[in-house]
C-alpha cells in the first residue's frame, strides 16, 4: 500500500516526504538509542520544505499549496576525547590544622577542592600538587612539631594554621626552615608586628584574611553608620573575655572617640557563660542606644536566646562563629530573628568565583563554608598563582609575586599589606553583614550588596512588648 501510494506522487511530493521520513526514523532512532550511549553533544539544524499542492500524509492531511513546513532535526555529536592533564612532576604542599574541631575539618576539605580542582587544570608549572597535612589537636607544641615536620617533608607552602597560638608557635621557625605559609586564621596582630619588625626573619608570614584589627575596623565602620543614621551616641560592648579581643579593645577606644560614641558599658563573658539576663540588665540600665558583640564560641546561642527571652527593644550588631551559619535561626527556634550578624564569605555575588564554590561545597561537604573556609580554599589559589606569575616555586621569587600582585578570591580581592595580611577595604576583602529576618539572612551592609527594596527590621515596644517594624534600607 506504501509503494502504491509514493508511485502516484509527483516527484516534488515525493522528495518532501523522503524528507519528513528520513527526519522521523532519524529522531526515533537517536531517543532509542540514549539508554544505551553516553550523553552527547547536540546541534540542531532547520530543515525548511515547501509544498506544492495538497498532500496526504499517513496520519494528516496538508490542504494548503504553498505551505513551509519547517522540520527541527537534532544531530547527536560525540564530544572529544579527554585526557588526564601530563604532569612533569610532583610539587608538595602542606596543612596544618586543628583536626579535632570541626572548623579544622572543614578547612581541610576547603585545602582539598581547591587542590583537586588545580591539578585538574593541569597543576602548577605542569607540576601534580600533593598535599601532606598534619593535625594541630589546636595545641602550640603539636603547630610547632607539625611545621617541622612538614618542613622536611619538603613542602613549598603550608595552609591553614587557625589558632593565633599556633601561629606563634611557629613564627621564630620561619627562619631556620625558610618554608612559606599562607594561613586562614590567626588575627593577632602579634604576627604583624612581628613582620613588620623583623622582615627578613618573618616574610615568609602571609595571612589570607585580616588581623583582629581589620576585623574591629569593619564593625566601627557600621556601628558609626548607625550611630549617624539615628542620631545614636551610646552602645554597649558585649565580648568574649579572650586574648583576641583585645585588639578590638584598644581600637574601639580610639574609634569611638573619633565617631563621638560613647562605649557606655563593656562587659566580658566567658566561653562558658550560661546566662546574658542580669547582662542585658545592666545594658538598659546604662542606657545604652545598641549593642556591639564578639564571640568565637557557644555564646552565640545564649546570647540569642536571652535576647528573645527578655524582649530586649535594642539593635545588636556583631559577630559570632555560628551566628552567621545558615542553620542558626532553626537552632534558636527564631530567637535569633532581628539580630545584624558579620560574615567573613557569604553566598552572594563578592566576586564571579563566590557562588561557584559555595555551591561545590555545600554539595560536597553537606553543609556550607563557616567562615575561615573561604580564605583556605582562596590560599591554595593565592598560592598558585603566585607560582605562575613568578614562573619559579622558588620561595623568595613566591614571596615578591605575593607582595606586588592583587588575586582575586571567593572572598573577596587579595592585596597584601606590608605586615602581609589581607587589606581590609570595600573593594578587597571586606565582610557582609546580615538580618535575621524570618530564617533569611538579610544582607544589610555594605551597601553595594543590598539589594533593592531591602527592609530593615527596627525594635520598638507596644503594649510591654517588643514588636519588629520594618523600615526601608539604606
Amino acid at each position: 500500500m506504501l509503494r502504491f501510494w509514493v508511485i502516484y506522487m509527483k516527484p516534488q511530493l515525493i522528495q518532501a516526504v523522503l524528507i519528513i521520513f528520513v527526519v522521523v526514523a532519524g529522531l526515533a532512532g537517536y531517543f532509542i538509542g540514549q539508554s544505551a550511549v553516553p550523553p552527547r553533544v547536540e546541534i540542531t539544524r532547520l530543515t525548511t520544505v515547501t509544498l506544492k499542492e495538497t498532500v496526504t500524509l499517513p496520519g494528516a492531511t496538508i490542504t494548503q499549496p504553498g505551505v513551509t513546513v519547517t522540520v527541527v532535526q537534532t544531530i547527536p555529536v560525540s564530544p572529544p576525547p579527554t585526557t588526564p592533564p601530563r604532569f612533569v612532576g610532583t610539587v608538595k604542599v602542606g596543612a596544618l590544622l586543628p583536626l579535632n574541631l570541626p572548623i579544622g575539618r572543614m578547612m581541610l576539605a576547603a585545602i582539598q577542592l581547591a587542590i583537586e580542582e588545580i591539578n585538574a587544570a593541569g597543576g602548577v608549572l605542569d607540576h601534580k600538587v600533593e598535599l601532606v597535612y598534619y593535625d594541630t589537636q589546636w595545641t602550640a607544641d603539636k603547630a610547632a612539631e607539625g611545621y617541622k615536620k612538614l618542613a622536611e617533608e619538603k613542602v613549598r607552602v603550608i595552609f591553614g594554621v587557625f589558632g593565633s597560638h599556633e601561629a606563634l608557635a611557629i613564627m621564630d621557625l620561619l627562619p631556620l626552615y625558610e618554608v612559606l605559609v599562607i594561613a586562614s586564621g590567626a588575627v593577632s596582630d602579634a604576627i604583624d608586628a612581628k613582620v613588620l619588625e623583623k622582615y627578613s626573619d618573618y616574610k615568609y608570614w602571609f595571612r589570607a584574611y585580616v588581623n583582629a584589627t581589620s576585623q574591629a575596623a569593619a564593625t566601627w565602620d557600621l556601628l558609626a553608620y548607625f550611630s549617624r543614621r539615628f542620631n545614636w551616641n551610646k552602645v554597649a560592648w558585649v565580648y568574649e573575655d579572650l586574648p583576641w579581643v583585645i585588639p578590638h579593645a584598644i581600637y574601639g577606644q580610639t574609634r569611638s572617640a573619633q565617631e563621638g560614641i560613647e562605649v557606655a558599658i563593656a562587659i566580658g563573658v566567658p566561653i562558658d557563660v550560661t546566662s546574658f539576663t542580669d547582662i542585658f540588665a545592666k545594658i538598659s540600665a546604662s542606657r545604652a542606644q545598641y549593642i556591639t558583640w564578639q564571640f568565637s564560641g557557644t555564646e552565640d546561642y545564649v546570647f540569642a536566646r536571652d535576647y528573645y527571652l527578655g524582649q530586649v527593644p535594642l539593635i545588636a550588631i556583631g559577630g559570632g562563629t555560628y551566628a552567621m551559619l545558615d542553620i542558626f535561626y532553626n537552632q534558636t527556634m527564631g530567637a535569633a530573628e532581628g539580630l545584624i550578624c558579620i560574615s567573613w564569605g557569604f553566598p552572594t555575588s563578592i566576586t564571579p568565583k563566590t557562588m561557584e564554590f559555595y555551591e561545590k561545597y555545600k554539595k560536597l561537604v553537606g553543609t556550607e563554608p563557616i567562615f575561615t573556609t573561604w580564605y583556605a580554599y582562596d590560599s591554595v589559589y593565592v598560592w598558585a598563582e603566585a607560582v605562575r606569575k613568578a614562573r619559579s616555586f622558588d620561595t623568595d621569587k613566591v614571596i615578591k609575586a605575593l607582595e606586588t600582585s592583587t588575586f582575586v578570591g571567593t572572598a573577596g580581592i587579595y592585596e597584601f599589606t606590608r605586615s602581609h595580611t589581607a587589606k581590609l577595604a570595600p573593594e578587597r576583602i571586606y565582610p557582609i553583614y546580615f538580618q535575621w529576618q524570618k530564617g533569611k539572612r538579610v544582607v544589610v551592609w555594605p551597601f553595594r550588596a543590598v539589594e533593592y527594596g531591602t527592609k530593615l527590621l527596627f525594635p520598638s515596644i507596644a503594649d510591654g512588648k517588643r514588636v519588629w517594624i520594618e523600615i526601608p534600607w539604606p
